[in-house]
């Protein structure tokens, strides 16, 4: 008898460290990776330096391989970043921020369908994606902004469109980051119309993306003397002035 409840108890804790093993290896499976604030670009470089080898040996978990992917967007290689996260979501469909990090990748990549649809799916994965739909409507806002502008493009070349048409053509040049586009549209306009204080807004705002604080400095000053009354002109010449002798003093770099 006493030997049979030796068995029993043993058998009990056995099935006891079974069962309690295969939980806390589910669990470790199956929880979200921490999220990585990196200091500084050191510490990107270390974490891939790290990851980079074990993933090549199949050694990594999802977990990891999201905080691989993560890494690479900081360090600006999207192409690696959409290689790892889309092998991610397969592993682990249900992680919404997988599919927000690999949205983010194909955002920065230009590819603006993709992105929206990825986010969109984020959402209906977990209502912790909710804020996603700020960066869904800017996804949404420049697919718009390159219809539009592959209208107007044809416009202007087609026909003899008037500045107005040349002028928003080339604000959208600069809302899809196309600077040199819309600086160049710019220039032409300006040669023609000398009196409108909004060109001489749009291309100070042109060469500030292009990093010539100087030029765009100039420009504002334009704008400023044709509407001297005018706040947000006097706003942003303070600001790009403050820029460019923040660069002259080395505060910080044009970028």
């Amino acid at each position: 008898m006493k030997k049979v409840i030796i068995i029993i108890v043993a058998a009990v804790i056995f099935i006891g460290a079974v069962i309690g093993g295969g939980y806390y290896w589910y669990k470790k499976r199956n929880e979200p990776p921490q999220t990585v604030e990196y200091k500084d670009i050191g510490e990107v470089d270390r974490d891939i330096a790290r990851l980079e080898p074990l993933d090549k040996a199949g050694r990594l978990s999802w977990q990891d391989k999201y905080l691989l992917g993560v890494a690479y967007i900081q360090r600006g290689r999207m192409a690696d970043a959409v290689k790892i996260l889309e092998d991610v979501t397969r592993l682990h469909p249900n992680f919404y921020k997988v599919h927000e990090s690999l949205g983010m990748a194909y955002y920065k990549m230009d590819d603006m369908e993709k992105a929206v649809s990825i986010w969109e799916k984020a959402i209906k994965i977990s209502p912790q994606a909710a804020h996603l739909e700020d960066m869904i409507n800017r996804g949404k806002q420049k697919i718009e902004f390159r219809k539009r502008i592959s209208t107007l493009e044809q416009e202007v070349k087609d026909s003899q469109a008037g500045w107005q048409k040349k002028f928003e053509l080339a604000a959208l040049y600069l809302a899809v980051n196309r600077v040199d586009d819309g600086k160049a549209r710019l220039e032409e306009i300006i040669k023609v119309k000398k009196d409108i204080p909004e060109v001489y807004d749009a291309i100070a705002h042109a060469y500030a993306m292009s990093g010539d604080f100087e030029k765009a400095v100039d420009a504002e000053k334009g704008a400023v003397k044709l509407r001297p009354s005018d706040e947000k002109f006097k706003k942003r010449l303070a600001e790009l002035e403050r820029v460019m002798e923040g660069i002259k003093k080395g505060e910080y770099h044009k970028k």
